[in-house]
């Protein structure tokens, strides 16, 4: 069983989504060191200069202590709940969903303008709805926010690995079961989840949760953990259509 588990589509989805992952947040807290250091402007150079003007919230910075935290709960999300439970939860929900007859696997032909022109859109379109209103869910039941949905608003300026510092049960119902959804519906190839799908999604949410604005563009995302509210989504669609949407206070200064 765990044989057959570990060559998946599902465990392979997971292995490409912790290899965007690490890399981007382990960049990220290189650009806040950075952002964080006291260097005179005479010694500064580029990038340095670049991560103190854009980030979002120049006045907040992870302790040591904080840093630790936030890569042992978001580790153990994407290693032993990605991987050891939601990898075979979600293999049992795609072959539901799409019988071994009729699911697509890597053998078979890839058809291009099938998977990005028909298949993506369906599946940003399925996580947006997913995360947007599981989301609101859990801000609108104070039970639900108290105990479980608090622990993602542990920092207030946050950093790309804090994308998946969640309760582990949001984590599973709230990050991973929108992302992986469109691809159950759409039977989706496993190259366009390996190479097109995952990559972006985890991209997406990680510079959400970077706390810089990259080429002028401020993720509302930031201004969700800033104010508490707004911005629930995850492309911000839902936030536009329903009137919850809200700009970053650092438009202003960048």
């Amino acid at each position: 069983m765990w044989q057959s588990l570990l060559y998946s589509v599902s465990s392979k989805c997971a292995l490409v989504s912790n290899l965007v992952f690490y890399t981007l947040s382990l960049l990220c807290f290189y650009v806040d060191s950075l952002a964080s250091s006291s260097s005179s402007s005479n010694n500064e150079t580029f990038l340095s200069s670049w991560a103190k003007r854009n980030k979002l919230q120049p006045n907040i910075h992870l302790s040591r202590d904080e840093r630790k935290e936030l890569i042992l709960l978001s580790s153990f999300n994407m290693t032993i709940i990605a991987i050891f439970v939601w990898t075979p939860l979600s293999e049992w929900l795609w072959n539901y969903i799409q019988d071994d007859e009729r699911r697509l696997t890597e053998e078979d032909e890839w058809i291009w303008y099938i998977e990005l022109c028909y298949k993506l859109p369906i599946h940003a379109l399925i996580a947006e709805i997913g995360f947007y209103t599981i989301h609101m869910l859990l801000h609108s039941s104070s039970f639900l926010y108290k105990h479980i949905h608090k622990v993602h608003h542990r920092f207030v300026a946050p950093t790309a690995m804090g994308c998946v510092y969640t309760h582990p049960i949001e984590c599973l119902i709230g990050n991973f079961l929108p992302v992986y959804l469109g691809p159950m519906l759409t039977n989706a190839h496993p190259l366009t989840c390996y190479f097109f799908w995952f990559p972006s999604a985890i991209l997406g949410t990680c510079m959400g949760h970077s706390g810089y604005c990259f080429m002028g563009y401020i993720d509302p995302h930031d201004a969700h953990h800033l104010h508490f509210q707004f911005n629930y989504g995850g492309m911000f669609l839902l936030d536009y259509i329903f009137g919850t949407s809200a700009g970053h206070p650092a438009g202003k200064r960048i």
